[in-house]
Parts: structure tokens; sequence; C-alpha cells
């Protein structure tokens, strides 16, 4: 491919010639990447694919652009373009960036967004390259690879990089997304019809932006299938050479249809006979694309904390519902999925605990515990008792005096002895 050939292709990702339209912003991204514009480290936006990072990035570009920066100084490389496939690698990322240079030589800072770029073989080579020589550039770079966060550069980019992880909308964004955000103000603690009619369909579509945009059902269970298809074959199947596919999508498949229970290899061993070793390797595999996260036992024993069962939760509830055909009988698990991920967006230290009674999430914060938290899609006098039972158990065992039950309509706090339960509406928690 010429350079000339090159720069007609980036031509139609870039603002050079055309002021392109972005979508609706997500605010909290875009200015954490925003500010992120000065620190020399690259910037890393990571997460499952279609969460909306090339958007974002997109987006973060165009802020740049209004700040008073030529469009001549910005530079977009979207690797899953169709025509750069047969040219991946090092020698076309060196081509790319000099048939950018010969076209515009840019004076000043350069801004670089390298979308998907983790299909590019050796690529950090030519970031850390650019990077070492002091080069005025800033790098942001998108990936479906959860490596990118962590171990995949060895330690080719340490102490070089800026993580940032990308989720699919969070249920405020899907509110803004809808046009509807004005329904999370004054609700008195429990939420409008209307509000929680939204979120029935959250929970059942997710939030992958492009199927919350789209309008019929049928419409949006066709693109979750295609998206998980995708996330299978491209993202697992061929970034690792898995060999036996139909035992990795029978796994796969067992795996996100029981999202908020437990898992081990020795259980997948005798359920699905997989050999442990493989039931581990396909999880991880799982766990590094976005597609499900996994949650540990706590104990205070690193031993013990890793020889226990994981418990699973998937990146979307409309993954979960597009393979599963179980969203009305399973309410209460895409609920406790769902509380999973706004801790995850939070950042927080997540495990799970039970003695007699499960709790669902012990939350750490350094080394001491935190927050002892169930969560209940709908708390009633049939379940309310067991879930207060773990709840006291978990205080008594980790010495703390207050613990929280989110749950869906009201707010109410119990005492028992001297401790206190509080039970907290989900929509004022957000």
């Amino acid at each position: 491919m010429t350079n000339s050939q090159i720069i007609e292709i980036l031509e139609y990702w870039n603002f050079w010639n055309q002021d392109r339209d972005a979508g609706i912003i997500r605010h909290e991204y875009v200015d954490e990447l925003y500010r992120q514009r000065n620190i020399k480290e690259v910037s890393i936006a990571a997460g499952v694919r279609r969460s909306g990072k090339s958007t974002i990035l997109l987006q973060v570009l165009k802020r740049i652009i209004n700040s008073g920066v030529s469009v001549k100084n910005t530079l977009y490389i979207n690797f899953e373009e169709p025509a750069f496939a047969p040219y991946l690698k090092l020698e076309f990322l060196l081509q790319s960036y000099d048939a950018y240079l010969e076209k515009f030589n840019p004076q000043g800072k350069i801004f670089i967004v390298l979308d998907e770029l983790q299909i590019v073989p050796q690529w950090e080579k030519f970031v850390r390259g650019l990077y070492d020589r002091g080069e005025n550039i800033k790098f942001y770079i998108t990936g479906s690879s959860a490596k990118l966060l962590s171990k995949e550069f060895g330690s080719a980019l340490t102490g070089r990089i800026y993580s940032n992880e990308i989720f699919p909308l969070d249920f405020r964004e899907f509110l803004e997304f809808k046009g509807k955000q004005s329904l999370l103000g004054g609700l008195s603690g429990k939420g409008s019809p209307a509000l929680r009619n939204y979120f029935i369909e959250y929970m059942k579509f997710g939030g992958f932006p492009q199927v919350v945009l789209t309008n019929q059902e049928k419409d949006k269970t066709q693109i979750l299938k295609d998206y998980y298809s995708a996330v299978i074959e491209k993202d697992i199947v061929q970034r690792y050479e898995v060999r036996d596919v139909k035992k990795l999508k029978e796994f796969i498949l067992n795996l996100i249809t029981n999202i908020s229970a437990a898992f081990s290899g020795y259980r997948a061993e005798k359920k699905q006979r997989i050999s442990q070793p493989t039931a581990n390797k396909f999880l991880q595999y799982a766990q590094e694309v976005f597609l499900v996260q996994a949650v540990n036992y706590f104990s205070y024993s690193f031993t013990k904390q890793k020889a226990g069962p994981c418990k699973i939760y998937t990146i979307d509830s409309g993954l979960y519902n597009a393979v599963s055909f179980k969203f009305s009988e399973n309410l209460g698990r895409i609920f406790e999925n769902l509380v999973y991920l706004e801790f995850r967006r939070k950042q927080k230290e997540i495990f799970y605990w039970h003695g007699r009674n499960e709790v669902d999430f012990i939350i750490r914060k350094g080394v001491k515990i935190d927050k002892i938290i169930n969560a209940c899609w709908e708390l009633n006098e049939g379940n309310k008792q067991r879930e207060i039972a773990g709840l006291v158990e978990a205080m008594d065992e980790f010495k703390l005096k207050k613990s929280e039950i989110i749950t869906i309509g009201y707010e109410e706090d119990i005492k028992i002895n001297n401790k206190k339960i509080q039970i907290k509406n989900f929509f004022n928690e957000m």
C-alpha cells in the first residue's frame, strides 16, 4: 500500500477535511481522557468490543481540536479498517506515521489515537520507540484486551501507561442516551413507573450504545447476538488460536448463562467433561476480552481466597439475555450483576463471602473491610430474614456495625442490637 493510499483511507476517519459527528458525549470518560492530554504517559482505553471506546476517543480528539489544536496535529488510525487487514504489522505502523508526517508536516504537539491496536504484532515497539525518543506526541490507545491494562507489554511499556477501563453504559448514561435523564430527579426515593419501565428495559437489553439507540426489540437482540459471536470468534478463537472451538463455545455459554453463580475448574470438569486446566484457561480468555469478570471468595488467607470457587458476572446483562432466554425468571441474578458492575465502575475491590449464609459483596479498602452488601431485586417477607441473617453473620465475622441491602423501591434502617442494616434504593445510589 502506498502512502497516498493510506492517507486516502485515513481521511475518512479523521477530522482533517470534515467535522465528524462524534455522537452522544459520555462526559465522565471524555473529561478524564481529555485531562490526560497533558500527561506524558500513554493513555490506554480498554474494554469489551462495542462498548464505545472508538467514539469516546473521537470525542476526545474533537474536544482537543475545539480547544485550539490544529486538525493537522491529530491522527486517528482504526486498525479494524478492512483495507488495512493484509498489512497489519510493525512496518505498516511506521509507514502510516511517515505518510501522515509527509502529508501535514505538523508543528508542535501531536495527538495520536491508535484504535484496536492489539491486533498489530509488535506494536509496542513503535509506541515505545517514539515515546523514549522524547517525541512531542500524546498517544491514546484503545483495545478489547484486558492485557492492555496489565501484562501484555511485559516490560515494554512499564511505567509509561495510564490505564482507563471503558464499560458499556451505566443506567444514568442509558437514560441520557434516551433523553430521559430527568426521570432520576425528584423521585421521593422510590422511582416513577416510567423510570422502573426504563430500568426493566436496561436490565433486559443492557448498555451497549448501539443497542440502546436501536428501537426494535428484535433488532436489539440480533445486534447483541452478533456482538457475542464477534467476541467469541474474533477476540478469543482468533486471538488465542483455540483449536477446540466447539468445546470453547459450550464452556462460555454455560459460563455466561450462570451469572451471579459460583464457578470452579473442578465443577466445570464434572459438569462439562472438560479438564480443569482447560476450563481455567477458557475462563482466563473470557476475562481478558472483558466478556465476564470473576469475583473471589474473601479470606484474609490468600491461599484460601484462591482455593475457593469464584462468582461470575457478565459485562452486560443484554449479552446474558440474548443467549440465555431466561430474563423473567432470573431478575434477581441480573440485578445482582448490575449492582456488581456499579461497584466495578467505581473501581472498588470486590469479593463475596459466606458462612452459614452468603453475602453478595465484601468491599475492601486497603487492608480493611469497608462495606458488607447484599443485592436483592425484590425484598419481601419471604427473603428479608435470609438477607438480614447473612449480613449479621458477616458483621460479626468482620467486626463491623453497619451493612447494606441494595434493592428497588424504598429505603429503611433496621437496627439489630448494636448493629444497623441500611436498605438502600438502587436509583439513589448511582
